[in-house]
């Protein structure tokens, strides 16, 4: 069983600049949780700007996301205007990239497009981003929105079980793999176990042999981009 004798940590709140509502009649929003360990509250405004927060949140290389971010520009201050950025993504070495989301169907007049390129130039030139990107529904792979949301829902740390998973990783030989399954067995604490083992894929500490959706079959071996070593469960 969990010990929760520490008690529990509510997610941090959102840093959106504006308010999604909770529900629309006309489409899609969602408040959700993602991060690490107690979470970050987040807010999306259609399926699409949840899915691509998914897929950024699974990022090893973003350290932070910050949803409905404004960016004020203009020549002067009696001709400013507003972009409303979907989600900004930190790296883990301080870059910046500034995301606009839209279905691409809503690209096809080109107009947009062209309103984006000035946006990107203020952007540069206000030293707001380091980068502007568009992201639409062509963007999404089926089988990395579903490891996405795996790993989503395995945020918070168990000391126990992620002990025992990376031994169990770190039992391997070089270069083997062995099923998430057995892995988990290996832990000996089964469900808690198997998020475990999620988890040092999410951390980079193991990767998948063969690319496809985390199952139990999974073959999963070591990464040696990273080094178990420094695997913390603080």
């Amino acid at each position: 069983m969990f010990d929760i004798t520490g008690g529990i940590s509510l997610p941090n709140p959102s840093v959106a600049d504006r308010n999604v509502p909770a529900a629309s009649k006309g489409h899609c929003t969602a408040h959700t949780v993602l991060g690490d360990g107690e979470g970050t509250r987040i807010r999306a405004e259609s399926w699409l700007e949840l899915c691509h927060q998914m897929l950024l949140n699974a990022d090893e290389e973003v350290a932070a996301l910050a949803e409905q971010q404004r960016f004020i520009f203009g020549e002067d201050e009696d001709d400013l205007r507003e972009h409303i950025f979907d989600v900004i993504a930190t790296l883990h070495d301080g870059y910046r990239i500034a995301y606009t989301i839209k279905p691409e169907i809503r690209l096809a007049s080109g107009v947009f497009l062209e309103e984006m390129a000035e946006v990107a130039w203020w952007v540069r030139e206000y030293d707001f981003a380091d980068d502007v990107q568009l992201l639409t529904d062509a963007d999404i792979d089926p089988i990395d929105l579903r490891n996405a949301q795996a790993m989503a829902a395995v945020r918070e740390p168990d000391p126990e079980a992620d002990v025992a998973a990376l031994a169990a990783l770190e039992a391997l030989p070089e270069g083997a793999s062995r099923s998430l399954r057995d892995l988990t067995i290996e832990t000996g604490l089964k469900a808690r176990g198997y998020s475990a083992v999620i988890r040092l894929l999410r951390r980079g500490f193991a990767v998948q042999v063969e690319r496809g959706l985390i199952r139990p079959n999974a073959l999963i071996k070591r990464s040696y981009c990273l080094q178990p070593a420094v695997y913390t469960t603080a």
